[in-house]
């Protein structure tokens, strides 16, 4: 199946650049970057995540626009491109965007495009129905102008759903279940 193999080489490519992260240089010029693009913390870092894309998946609406925010290597935006009308991906990070859009190649879906930008300061486009935000380290508040949307997000306890003011909790993670799922890889 191709998909398999597209996760496979996006899983290569993130080892690779796991292992680029201990050269001193490759970290000096991520934290440069970081701070000129005003993230806070490990916002800048990726963690595919995978253990909870099942369930955030179950949250979503074939009639969905996704604004996906730290897309990352494209992975949960190409689970989701297969189930909603559209994903807007953005990733700040040009490195991992870009190595995964030369892995994915013309496998890319139509319904799926790739944004390199801080989504924290970028306006929603007008068609948007939900944000996604699964960056359990993320530091920033929400811009005002996406609480007129449904944000499903991940945090420290759990998967959330922010609407119409109202935050639930929709799956509440017993404590440090994700510290052990991402050691456990």
């Amino acid at each position: 199946m191709r998909r398999n193999k597209i996760y496979r080489k996006l899983e290569e490519a993130y080892k690779e650049e796991m292992e680029k992260a201990d050269d001193r240089e490759t970290v000096h010029k991520a934290m440069k970057y970081q701070k000129k693009h005003g993230m806070k913390g490990w916002e800048y870092f990726f963690v595919p995540e995978d253990w909870f894309y099942d369930d955030v998946l179950k949250l979503l609406r074939a009639d969905d626009v996704v604004f996906d925010v730290g897309a990352g290597d494209l992975r949960f935006d190409l689970l989701m491109a297969k189930k909603v009308r559209k994903v807007y991906a953005v990733e700040i990070n040009p490195t991992i965007l870009g190595k995964a859009l030369q892995i994915i190649e013309y496998d890319l879906p139509t319904n799926l495009v790739a944004i390199c930008g801080n989504a924290f300061k970028m306006e929603l486009p007008t068609d948007v129905t939900v944000v996604t935000c699964l960056m359990i380290h993320r530091e920033h508040d929400f811009p005002e102008s996406w609480l007129r949307k449904r944000i499903i997000y991940t945090f420290h306890d759990g998967i959330h759903i922010l609407e119409n003011g109202e935050d639930k909790i929709v799956e509440k993670w017993e404590n440090d279940r994700w510290i052990k799922a991402v050691i456990g890889r």
